[in-house]
């Protein structure tokens, strides 16, 4: 209800066509991130609208645009690329702390909202229903601390309790926040901006569905989490790539010369790297011969084996005078009775 009251009050004189017909659908969006190498790295993430319903030659109108970023990761956010004619208001950016509320990186996260102004009367943004259009790009520098993939989302504040419920439902997260409001102009009459339904599609991250109770008033709320999955590869430089089973230099290969034995098993998760064992059988002294068969597992050069000498005396089993006695180590080879007197003596 904050998005219609905010609007009531604040410009019932300038959208006198408000209420006067079903509102549209806007959907915002965000494209594909793009990357600048440089002295930093500069990552640009497009914000685009449709509409449901494109005829009348609808345009985009003066909008408020509201954003959470993960601010561990993201730093010095800027307006650029605006569509000609339009303009951004003043950035106002809260402290960063509800990183923990959106499931980000860490507690570093930040609310960031201004205002689209429309510049419909000299270069409109025509809205089609069939493709998404261009607004403006969301611009940061990427930390210094950040590491690659980078899994960086872009929380558009439209609350997901109210998604598909129409405008009465359409509001932000926080406390008396009317999150995303869109506006629209048909036919060119400038003078008539027309309050939209506003629904998003977020990038790189879901909400956690009804877990959430519907107002973010307190920094132990949760609403949903970062999509850790397709993230942004390092393609501004090279990092060393080490066991640890993360794709470190970007290069579509993990742990990629940790695999000292060829067996596909990285060293760091080996359980005997210098030896190959796919299977990862438990052998611990990494003799070849799997714990439960070993005679003695804490010794390498011991590759004694239960399976053909039963009682472990050092005597294979096939001529073993007793193989159920480790202290009988008398052969058959040389005392074929088996009475403990030697062939050579034995009458």
């Amino acid at each position: 209800m904050m998005k219609k009251i905010t609007l009531i009050i604040g410009f019932a004189l300038m959208f006198t066509q408000m209420f006067s017909q079903t509102p549209r659908i806007l959907e915002w969006s965000i494209g594909e991130p793009q990357v600048t190498c440089g002295e930093s790295v500069q990552i640009c993430y497009p914000l685009l609208v449709t509409i449901n319903d494109d005829s009348e030659s609808p345009y985009l109108g003066t909008s408020t645009m509201r954003i959470f970023y993960d601010s561990k990761l993201l730093n010095n956010l800027s307006i650029q690329n605006v569509e000609p004619g339009y303009s951004a208001g003043t950035l106002r950016l809260s402290d960063p702390v509800l990183g923990g509320v959106f499931g980000f990186s860490s507690d570093e996260g930040v609310f960031a909202q201004f205002n689209v102004i429309d510049g419909a009367a000299s270069s409109p943004i025509q809205l089609s229903a069939s493709n998404s259009v261009h607004v403006l790009d969301f611009c940061f520098v990427v930390s210094d601390s950040a590491s690659y993939p980078l899994c960086t989302p872009i929380v558009l504040d439209n609350n997901h309790l109210g998604k598909g419920q129409g405008i009465a439902q359409d509001d932000g997260y926080l406390m008396n926040d009317a999150g995303i409001v869109g506006t629209y102009l048909l036919n060119g009459d400038l003078g008539n901006a027309i309050l939209a339904d506003d629904e998003v599609v977020h990038y790189k991250w879901e909400d956690n569905g009804n877990a959430f109770d519907g107002t973010v008033n307190a920094l132990e709320d949760r609403t949903g989490n970062t999509i850790t999955t397709d993230c942004i590869q390092n393609v501004c430089g090279v990092d060393e790539e080490v066991c640890d089973g993360i794709d470190n230099d970007g290069d579509g290969d993990i742990d990629e010369g940790f695999d000292a034995d060829a067996d596909g098993i990285a060293d760091c998760f080996d359980n005997c790297p210098d030896r190959a064992n796919p299977d990862q059988d438990p052998d611990a002294d990494c003799d070849g011969v799997p714990t439960s068969e070993d005679c003695d597992d804490n010794d390498p050069n011991n590759t004694n084996s239960n399976v053909n000498d039963a009682d472990c005396d050092g005597v294979p089993s096939d001529i073993d005078c007793d193989d159920n006695d480790d202290t009988v180590t008398t052969t058959n080879e040389n005392d074929a009775d088996c009475d403990g007197v030697p062939t050579s003596e034995d009458c």
